[in-house]
C-alpha cells in the first residue's frame, strides 16, 4: 500500500539515540507510514542498528547521503519520499504516538501547506535555549507565527510535516552559511504557503551539547540576521517601502543595520527610549516623538522579549498596524 506518510530521519553516528527514534516512528497511531532512515556518513554503530530495522520492517527504508551534512541528508530523503505529506526528524528525538495522525488531520482540515507542534524538551544548563523553546511554545495561530517570522524562528523543525506540493514549490534546504531551516522557512513564507502549528506537544525534543544549534556557526545569531535581512529586503522592495526607521539605538542595532544597507534600504533614523541616544549620521528620537506621518514604517530590533512586547503594544495605540507600518525584527 503506498504510504500516505513519509517520515524523514537523517542520521549521522547516533547510536545511543537512534533506536529510539526509529521505536516511536513505527509505534504511530497513523498508517500506512514509510519511514526513510538516511546514513551520512555514521562511524559508529548506527548503520548497523538502521540496517536491522530495515530487515525486520518493509515500511523502513535505508539510503546513504555521502555529503555530510544535515541539508544534504534532509533533501535525500525527502526527494526519495513517495507519501502525499513529509514528516521531519531527527535521530535524537522521539515522536509520540498521535504526532503523525494529528498533523495529517489538521493539515486537511485547515488546507494548509505545513503543520509544526510543540514541543517538550529537558534542557541542560542553557537558559537562551530554554527562553527559545518556551517562546515557540506559545507561538501558536498562523497569525502569530506569521508576525514573528522576522523575531526568530517561531516553529521547532523535527516537528514539521508538509505537504508534497509544497515540497515541490519551496524545494530544497540550501547548506549555505545560514540556518538551512529557518531560511526554508522565510522562503516558504515568501511563496504564500499556509502554516498552522498544534497546540500540544507531539515531540520530545533531545537536548545536548551536540546540537548544531550550539556548535555551528550557521546558527549563530549574526546568520540569522543576515539571511532575515535577505528576505526583509524582498518583502520590502515589493511592497515599495523606500525607507524605514529603526527602533533600537544600540550597538547592536546599529551594526545589523549594515545589513540592511547592503541590500540597499534606506535608513532614515533611530528611535529610541533614552533621550541621550545619538548618531554622527542619523536623526534619533525619543520613543514619545513618535508620529506616524513622520515614521511611517518601522523595524523593532529590541531583543528583549518583554520590550519588545511593550513596543508593540505602543505602536498599536498609536495607530500602527503590525506588518504594514511595522515588523519586529529581533
Amino acid at each position: 500500500m503506498k504510504p500516505q506518510v513519509s517520515v524523514i530521519l537523517p542520521f549521522r553516528n547516533a547510536a545511543s539515540t537512534l533506536p529510539e527514534a526509529v521505536d516511536s516512528i513505527i509505534s504511530q497511531s497513523h498508517s500506512p507510514v514509510e519511514l526513510i532512515l538516511i546514513n551520512n556518513k555514521s562511524t559508529d554503530s548506527s548503520l548497523q542498528i538502521a540496517q536491522n530495522y530495515c530487515n525486520q520492517h518493509k515500511h523502513i527504508r535505508l539510503l546513504h547521503e555521502d555529503q555530510i551534512g544535515v541539508s544534504h541528508a534532509a533533501n535525500r530523503g525527502m526527494n526519495a519520499a513517495k507519501g502525499e505529506y513529509l514528516a521531519r526528524m531527527d535521530a535524537d528525538d522521539i515522536s509520540y504516538p498521535e504526532r503523525l495522525e494529528s498533523q495529517v488531520q489538521e493539515l486537511i482540515r485547515h488546507k494548509a501547506d505545513i503543520c509544526a507542534t510543540q514541543a517538550d524538551v529537558v534542557i541542560k544548563n542553557n537558559k537562551g535555549f530554554h527562553h527559545f523553546v518556551e517562546w515557540s511554545n506559545s507561538i501558536l495561530s498562523t497569525e502569530d507565527i506569521y508576525g514573528n517570522r522576522f523575531v526568530e524562528f517561531p516553529l521547532i523543525n523535527p516537528t514539521l510535516m508538509i505537504t508534497k506540493s509544497c515540497w515541490e514549490q519551496v524545494g530544497p534546504f540550501y547548506d549555505e552559511d545560514y540556518p538551512e531551516d529557518y531560511e526554508w522557512f522565510l522562503r516558504a513564507l515568501y511563496k504564500k504557503m499556509k502554516i498552522i502549528k498544534l497546540g500540544k506537544a507531539h515531540l520530545f525534543w533531545r537536548d545536548s551539547e551536540t546540537r548544531l544549534t550550539r556548535s555551528s556557526e550557521k546558527y549563530s545569531t549574526d546568520a540569522f540576521f543576515k539571511i532575515k535581512t535577505h528576505y526583509l529586503s524582498k518583502e520590502l522592495k515589493d511592497r515599495q517601502q523606500a525607507s524605514v526607521w529603526i527602533w533600537g539605538a544600540g550597538k547592536l542595532a546599529r551594526q545589523r543595520v549594515e545589513y540592511l544597507k547592503s541590500y540597499q534600504v534606506k535608513v532614515e533614523g533611530f528611535i529610541d527610549i533614552k533621550n541621550t541616544k545619538q548618531h554622527s549620521n542619523y536623526r534619533c528620537i525619543h520613543y514619545e516623538s513618535i508620529r506616524k506621518e513622520e515614521q511611517p514604517f518601522i523595524l523593532s530590533y529590541v531583543t528583549n522579549r518583554n520590550k519588545r512586547d511593550e513596543i508593540k503594544n505602543f505602536l498599536l495605540t498609536k495607530g500602527y498596524i503590525e506588518d504594514r507600518d511595522f515588523l519586529l525584527m529581533g
